[in-house]
């Protein structure tokens, strides 16, 4: 029996095959949750920064104007 021969894009695209198939059988993995307290002290900081900005007055001409396109 002769041995088959094969191209180098023949075995490029055996491989690439190969690593694609791999890649989809992989599960996901799941970004690393912060911990509990850093979460918490983010959600204080956000807090208070909604509550002093909500304390600042902006006058009616600085707001932009807008308009919504579709």
């Amino acid at each position: 029996m002769k041995p088959s021969r094969m191209t180098r894009r023949q075995l490029a695209g055996a491989i690439l095959t190969t690593a694609a198939t791999a890649a989809a059988a992989q599960a996901p993995s799941s970004p690393p949750s912060p911990p509990a307290g850093e979460l918490q002290d983010a959600r204080d900081q956000n807090q208070r920064t909604g509550e002093t900005l909500a304390k600042v007055q902006v006058p009616i001409e600085t707001e932009p104007a807008f308009h919504f396109a579709a």
